[in-house]
């Protein structure tokens, strides 16, 4: 079945030149990366969702800006993966406002999704380029407003689209401190971490400085509570059942690096770094 929604067309739209996407490190800004209930008082966008055609130089920064739009929802709407931005003379749907990320559930179709969080298809569609009322692959996420997202979704600007609609946490890099061949090494080596402390501190260290949650999404810091000073590991991917892949050090011996598959419901997990 097609999907219909009526978008407002506006054709190549001239914009400021902008280098490159504007920043959402966490670093810098620490907003909740799950959302924990509904939120009381917001009302869902009920302006349109415009259709443009992107001039040559523009960047999901300058959309955002020329339309007064969410530069995440942009991002997520046209599942444009970290770092790139639209070619001149494509197509991209601009969302009413920003957004929250919600999973699909097997067999699930978009309009069953938009039914189950109180939204019409029609706004699903001005979220999302979709064209045919059919289940997404397994795994993938589908935006919602965010002032309609149920609790347990994920706030679209705190990460980026992978593959096949598939929430990832920003890629991100910095100096390790950390001794060689202990777990904290491995993870500070492919994730800026700029607190300090053994991995059972790790938790309460990063509060306030990165957000956190107990939702799994690739490249996300996990937290254990193994051992008397714990353990952490990165997040490689999440399955379709909702376990999850880490890479890891000195779990099996120290400088060791392995992998395992992580059950969604084991009792030693704290939650996870974003």
């Amino acid at each position: 079945m097609l999907l219909v929604a009526f978008l407002l067309a506006v054709v190549a739209p001239h914009l400021p030149a902008v280098s490159t996407a504007a920043s959402r490190t966490a670093a810098t800004t620490v907003i909740s990366a799950v959302i924990e209930g509904t939120t009381t008082g917001s009302t869902v966008p009920t302006g349109p969702a415009l259709t443009v055609i992107a001039p040559r130089g523009a960047t999901v920064a300058s959309l955002a800006a020329a339309y007064n739009r969410d530069a995440s929802a942009i991002q997520w709407a046209n599942g444009l993966i970290a770092g790139s931005n639209p070619q001149a003379g494509s197509e991209l749907l601009l969302p009413p406002g920003p957004g929250a990320l919600v999973q699909v559930g097997p067999g699930e179709l978009p309009s069953q999704l938009a039914q189950s969080v109180g939204i019409s298809t029609a706004t699903l569609l001005a979220y999302n380029r979709l064209q045919t009322d059919s289940p997404p692959p397994a795994g993938t996420y589908l935006q919602v407003p965010l002032a309609a997202a149920p609790a347990g979704a994920l706030n679209a600007a705190a990460f980026v689209p992978g593959a096949a609609g598939v929430p990832e946490v920003p890629p991100s890099q910095g100096p390790d401190h950390f001794p060689y061949g202990q777990c904290t090494y491995w993870v500070a080596l492919h994730r800026d971490v700029s607190w300090g402390g053994n991995a059972d501190q790790w938790w309460a260290h990063a509060s306030g400085v990165v957000p956190e949650g107990h939702v799994p999404v690739a490249g996300a810091i996990a937290v254990f509570d193994y051992w008397p000073l714990g353990h952490v590991a990165l997040v490689e991917r999440v399955n379709p059942d909702g376990s999850f892949v880490i890479s890891e050090m000195n779990y099996e011996g120290w400088a060791r690096v392995d992998q395992r598959t992580i059950s969604p419901t084991d009792r030693s997990l704290v939650g996870f770094i974003y």
